[in-house]
This record gives structure tokens, sequence and C-alpha cells, in this order.
């Protein structure tokens, strides 16, 4: 593991999880540079394989009376446990038991009306469900394409942030790791042919073991960071040769599964609002 000092060097020893999460991140201004420095972080972490993912911002767990004496930390929880949004835009301090269980129900309810269309298992209809957008899902996007967790951090943004996560090696197209309470999916391996979103992306996703409708310390994913990087959307960050995934591959307009989904999810809201 590694973290970021004042002194704008890596530290190798003596590093924690929470220290990389206390962290500014790393500051990178070349995509060329961030191969490299990754490339340390996995030399040093050959226990775990390495994901990552891309965001604008660095969420703290600074909101709230809890906090107000603490270091802020980063966090990363999946879209199921996250407060609702104010009118700005902006989290809410806190999501209530009563919120999270009420998004569950809503999850059943969507398995329910897709029929045989998806999967027997939970685990694969909340996988699809997150990565399309469909619902709030206990899973969190993680990817093994640098470019695209770099593409994401930086898009539609001027700076952004990509974490690199330790977490077991994959056993199979969905892996059960009970000892951890993690369970983690290959996303290119159980979607449909016509799903080219989650192909193009290299999409993995990840959450905790057994799912239940709680907000627990194991649905944050960023207590599995080994590494934080600040990046600068600036004219040397992207060259020739290393160029940012085009949007139309990030989103391609010409994938039938999502058109489904989309209707499958205008069909959910319309029963569930006529109830």
């Amino acid at each position: 593991s590694f973290y970021y000092e004042t002194i704008k060097s890596w530290e190798r020893s003596d590093a924690t999880v929470n220290k990389i999460r206390i962290s500014p991140g790393l500051p990178v201004e070349s995509f060329r540079k961030l191969v490299e420095e990754v490339a340390i972080v996995t030399l040093n972490n050959q226990n775990y394989e390495m994901f990552y993912r891309g965001q604008n911002i660095d969420y703290k767990d600074s909101q709230g009376a809890y906090y107000k004496d603490k270091t802020p930390r980063t966090i990363i929880y999946p879209t199921i446990c996250r407060p609702d949004r104010k009118k700005d835009g902006t989290y809410k301090p806190f999501i209530r038991k009563s919120r999270i269980v009420e998004r569950y129900d809503d999850l059943k309810r969507m398995i329910e009306l897709t029929g045989q269309e998806c999967y027997q298992l939970d685990e694969l209809n909340l996988s699809l469900f997150q990565h399309y957008e469909v619902l709030p899902t206990p899973f969190i996007d993680i990817t093994q394409s640098l470019r695209i967790a770099a593409t994401f951090a930086l898009r539609k943004s001027k700076t952004g942030y990509l974490y690199v996560f330790g977490l077991p090696f994959p056993n199979g197209s969905i892996s059960h790791f009970f000892d951890q309470g993690i369970v983690l999916i290959k996303l290119q391996n159980v979607s449909p042919p016509r799903a080219f979103r989650p192909r193009y992306q290299e999409g993995y996703l990840v959450g905790k073991f057994p799912i239940r409708p709680t907000k627990e310390a194991s649905d944050n994913l960023a207590r599995r960071l080994v590494a934080k990087f600040h990046l600068k959307n600036n004219s040397t960050f992207w060259d020739e040769e290393f160029t940012p995934m085009p949007e139309e591959l990030l989103f391609p307009k010409d994938d039938a599964f999502e058109h489904r989904l989309n209707e499958l999810k205008r069909n959910f809201f319309k029963k569930h609002i006529l109830k």
C-alpha cells in the first residue's frame, strides 16, 4: 500500500488504508505517469488483484455532527446506501434505515417485473441494474481498465480522482468470498450479447455478501483502497497514443439491452406510481 505525503513522494513503509483515505491523492499530470505509478502499486500488492474506479469528486465522511471533530476520509458507498440529494444536487447528511429497506423492496419488485428476461441469481440481476443505472443497488462499478477509469475521472471535469482497490483474485464470472464478505462479478461474462456498455467499459461489480438491507462499514469500498490519485485534465494528460475513451463507446446508443432495461424501468415506475 502507498499514501501521499506533503513532501510529494511515495512512502513505501508504514502505509495504511486510513492514511490513503485522508490524503488528497498523489497529483498525476499524464496518463503515462499514471501507468508507471500504478505499476509500482501493483508490484507491491501482489496478494491482491487491482481494480480501478474514476470519479470527479473525492467524497468524504465529513457531513453530519458525528464527523465534526474528525479528519475527513474518502468514502465509496454503493448507490443504495447513499443519501437522497437536495435540490442543489448535493447529498443530504445521512440516509435513514427505512429508506434503504424501501430501496431493497424496489429492487425485489423490479426483479419480479423482469421475470425470465434476466437471471435467477439476484446478484446478476442487481449488477445489470447498477451498471445501467436502473435503480440504486448494493453494488459499485469498478473496472480493470486504467484508461476507462481515468476517462470517467476526467469526464466533463478539469480534475478527478482515480482509486486503486486491492481485491481477491476472481475465481469465476461471479466470485463469492465468504471469509471477506465480498461478491465480485465480471459483467462482461454474464451480460447478454447485445449488452455493449459493460464490454466496452470492461465492467466489474463489487459489493458485500451476503446481501442484506443495511448500511454497514463493509459497504464502504474505500476500506479496500491501496492508492488514490488526483488527476489534472490539462493539455499533457492525454496524448496521441493514449486518448480518453470516446463518449459514444462509454455509452453506445445501439445498446439493445439498455433500451429494453429502460422500457422495463418505465413500466416499473408507472406501476409503482399507480400502486
